[in-house]
């Protein structure tokens, strides 16, 4: 009996033990769970109607306090206060500013607090945080004019969309698939092109390749043309000669005849005059072709031999 006894005293201790550590444990919890708030307030000359109270109170986005009271303020009842409370040391400065912000996409309105400069003083607890216009609040300002410009656009779209633009609209898309198809079906015919230009593609390599090798055939030949050449600025001498000749004798009968012409046509005599002076341009431009193969005409045939072949 004395043993048992003995083990139910220890039972006993270490059960009234466990149980003291336990509510000590709770204690402490909710002492250090404790968190002090301080007051402050705001003023507010737009419409706080979503706001209510006990909604949260953010300070750049991290929540620190609630709303305890929203009434019309006693100084001017045109503002709405709002009483608020934050847990103390949040460090609201002079200049940080409060603004209406929607909480979710579902709903709720909430108050932030703008951080303020780091180098400004912090307002003492009771004090009053400026209020400032926040988005939501632009946006219901801005909201008729808004809603005008989306009925203007609203108008607009009508009246391009009217029976003829659609029809226009209707048939282009129409002609687009017609378009579509008959390509379609003419792919064979569409690749038999592609392949012939590039066909013709590599031709002009190759002709590029031979015009190379023609222009060294020629810097060898070089002696050999220069004599060619002196025949050749005789002959286009000669011809120069002939073709001044010409136009004297073209226009001696276009003034004998001018009259005549004139009544015959009202056009041919303007075409006649213009071949005249197309005349005397090529005679004196086979003149200074004469020239520049009598001063150089290595250079004339050849181009210039220092350049070398540069191909088109």
């Amino acid at each position: 009996m004395e043993t048992r006894a003995r083990h139910i005293a220890v039972g006993a201790f270490v059960l009234a033990l466990c149980l003291g550590i336990g509510l000590f444990s709770i204690w402490v919890a909710k002492f250090q769970g404790q968190v002090t708030y301080v007051p402050y307030y705001t003023r507010f000359a737009g419409s706080v109607a979503q706001l209510r109270v006990d909604s949260t109170v953010t300070f750049g986005g991290i929540p620190v306090g609630r709303v305890k009271d929203i009434r019309i303020d006693a100084e001017t009842s045109e503002l709405a206060r709002v009483d608020f409370v934050v847990r103390y040391g949040t460090p609201i400065r002079t200049d940080s500013q409060v603004t209406l912000e929607l909480q979710s996409i579902a709903g709720g309105i909430g108050m932030q607090i703008s951080r303020g400069n780091s180098d400004l003083e912090i307002m003492p607890p009771g004090s009053e945080v400026r209020a400032g216009s926040s988005t939501m609040e632009k946006l219901v300002k801005q909201a008729p004019d808004l809603l005008a410009k989306l009925q203007e656009i609203a108008d607009n779209m009508n009246l391009m969309l009217n029976v003829e633009n659609r029809a226009a609209l209707t048939e282009t898309l129409a002609n687009l698939r017609d378009l579509s198809a008959d390509l379609k079906s003419h792919t064979v015919q569409i690749d038999s092109l592609l392949d012939t230009g590039n066909e013709a593609v590599k031709t002009f390599a190759d002709a590029g390749t031979e015009f190379r090798s023609l222009a060294v055939e020629l810097r060898k030949s070089s002696g050999k043309m220069t004599n060619d050449a002196s025949q050749a600025m005789k002959s286009v001498q000669q011809m120069s000669a002939a073709f001044n000749a010409t136009a004297d004798q073209v226009s001696q009968i276009l003034a004998e005849n001018r009259e005549p012409l004139k009544q015959f046509t009202g056009t041919t005599l303007y075409e006649a005059s213009d071949l005249v002076a197309q005349l005397r341009q090529l005679a004196a431009s086979m003149a200074r072709i004469s020239q520049e193969i009598e001063r150089d005409p290595a250079r004339f045939f050849l181009s210039d031999r220092n350049k070398g072949y540069q191909p088109q």
